[in-house]
C-alpha cells in the first residue's frame, strides 16, 4: 500500500480550523494515553526480560519431555522384544525336550528303518534349535545394546534437567530483582490511567496485549513538500482525513492497517516543515 497522495491547496481547508484550536498540541485524552503508553512500554520491557528467562525454561522442560517420550518409547519396544526372546527361549527349551525324546527314541529302536527315520527327525529338530538358539542369543545381544542406550539417554537427562535448574533459577532471580522496580511502574500505571476516559482505556489496553505494550503510533510525514503520512507503527500510508482527525479530535483514531492508536506530537511542526 503507497503513500496517499492529495493536493497540497487542499491542506489549508483540512487542516487550518486544527491548526488553529490546537496549534500542533494533543487533546487531555490523547495526552493521557500517550503517558500511559510511555509506562506501559517500560512494563513491558521488564516483562519481557522475565519471560524471556522463563521461556528459555519452558524450552528446556519441552526438551526434557522429548527426551522422556524418547525413553518411553525405547522401554515399550524393549518389552516387545524381550516377550519376543522369552517364547524364543520357551519354544528352544520344547525344542530341546523333543530332541532328548529323539535320542531316547533311538536307542529304542528296533529296525534300521525306524532308527534312520528317528534320525532324520532328532537332526531337523537339532537344526531347527540351533537357529533358535542362534535368534535369540542375537535378540538378547540387540536387547542389551538398547538397555545401555537408554542408560546414555538417562545420563542426558540428568544433565538437561541439572540445566533447567540453573535457568529456572535465573528466572526466579532475575524477577526477584525487577520486583520493586514493576511494583513502581505498575503504581505508576495505575495513577496514569486512572485519568484516561473508560472507553479509551478499554481500547488502549486490547491494543496494548496485542502489540506488546505498544498500543500507540507516531504519524509521521513522508514527503516534505506534498501532504502524505504514514503510521510508524506499520510504515502503512494514512490518509488526510485521519490526520485531520488526530489533529483536530480528542480521540482515539485507528491506524486502517495495524489497529494502533494515532498520535501526532508536534502536528503543527509537521505541517509547516
Amino acid at each position: 500500500m503507497g503513500p496517499c497522495v492529495h493536493n497540497e491547496r487542499d491542506t489549508p481547508t483540512l487542516f487550518g480550523a486544527a491548526l488553529a484550536a490546537k496549534d500542533g498540541k494533543m487533546g487531555a485524552t490523547l495526552d493521557a494515553l500517550h503517558r500511559l503508553q510511555e509506562i506501559e512500554l517500560q512494563l513491558a520491557d521488564v516483562q519481557g526480560k522475565i519471560d524471556k528467562r522463563y521461556r528459555a525454561v519452558k524450552r528446556q522442560e519441552e526438551r526434557i519431555a522429548q527426551i522422556d517420550a524418547d525413553i518411553a518409547s525405547r522401554l515399550e519396544t524393549i518389552k516387545r522384544d524381550q516377550m519376543d526372546a522369552d517364547r524364543l527361549e520357551l519354544d528352544m527349551k520344547g525344542r530341546e525336550a523333543a530332541i532328548a525324546k529323539h535320542r531316547q527314541q533311538l536307542n529304542e529302536a528296533k529296525t534300521n528303518k525306524e532308527y534312520s527315520a528317528i534320525l532324520t527327525q532328532l537332526n531337523t529338530e537339532k537344526a531347527d534349535s540351533s537357529k533358535v538358539e542362534e535368534r535369540v542369543l542375537t535378540m538378547m545381544n540387540e536387547l542389551e545394546a538398547k538397555r545401555k542406550s537408554i542408560d546414555e539417554i538417562k545420563t542426558l537427562r540428568t544433565s538437561e534437567v541439572a540445566r533447567r535448574d540453573e535457568l529456572l533459577a535465573e528466572a526466579k532471580a532475575t524477577e526477584m530483582a525487577a520486583k520493586s522496580r514493576l511494583d513502581e511502574l505498575r503504581t505508576q500505571r495505575a495513577t496514569a490511567a486512572s485519568v484516561v476516559p473508560e472507553k479509551a482505556l478499554g481500547l488502549f489496553t486490547r491494543i496494548a496485549e496485542k502489540n506488546d505494550g505498544e498500543a500507540l503510533a507516531k504519524v509521521v510525514r513522508t514527503h516534505p513538500k506534498r501532504a502524505e503520512y504514514a503510521c510508524d507503527g506499520c510504515n502503512m500510508a494514512i490518509n488526510i482525513e485521519q490526520v485531520n482527525a488526530v489533529m483536530s479530535r480528542d480521540e482515539a483514531v485507528l491506524c486502517n492497517s495495524c489497529k494502533r492508536i494515532l498520535y501526532m506530537p508536534s502536528a503543527a511542526a509537521s505541517l509547516r516543515a
